[in-house]
């Protein structure tokens, strides 16, 4: 083999278990940098585990709900809403509950929304918490119709935003906010 077909090769292979790896498949780093730790609060019940040290999140792939439905499901428990997300390691414990409720990648609803104030529209969190991180994917959010008020995770990855129609019916992520009792 010419050494021009050895090295495409050679890179063929490398971008490949790139893509499996972080971009394309979160299974590595839930495994190993991220790996969910149960909630400490055990009267959540299965499937809720710890992010950072106040919140507990936990995704629900079934009944899939529009916007105000899931987060009147989220509100139904003690200190909850729709999760927020203010940074990267937030972002991967979310992206490691909805991998432990579901490998297949599914795109979740989670408690951003956008609202205009004075003209101008900006995007909040649910739980009232400042909205001063997001993932977008490439072209997002584009308001599409002028009817994209809420946001969707793993658009076309996992771990990206897009904004999407509140009413379309989705999986979705609940954080309960825990007391330090």
């Amino acid at each position: 083999m010419s050494p021009v077909v050895v090295t495409t090769f050679l890179l063929l292979v490398v971008l490949m278990s790139i893509s499996d790896s972080e971009a394309g498949n979160p299974a590595e780093m839930c495994r190993t940098k991220y790996p969910a730790t149960p909630c400490r609060n055990k009267n959540l019940g299965e499937g809720w585990f710890q992010m950072g040290n106040n919140r507990c999140v936990k995704a629900f792939i079934t009944p899939h709900l529009g916007y105000q439905d899931a987060e009147v499901t989220c509100r139904k428990l003690p200190n909850g809403d729709l999760v927020s997300i203010h940074n990267e390691v937030e972002l991967n414990q979310v992206i490691c509950a909805m991998y432990k409720a579901s490998p297949v990648k599914a795109q979740y609803r989670i408690g951003g929304f956008r609202k205009q104030i004075r003209g101008v529209h900006k995007w909040f969190w649910m739980d009232e918490t400042n909205f001063t991180y997001s993932n977008w994917a490439r072209g997002q959010p584009d308001f599409y119709r002028y009817r994209e008020y809420c946001i969707e995770m793993n658009y076309s990855d996992w771990g990206l935003w897009n904004d999407v129609n509140c009413n379309e019916k989705k999986p979705y992520v609940c954080e309960v906010y825990l007391n330090d009792d």
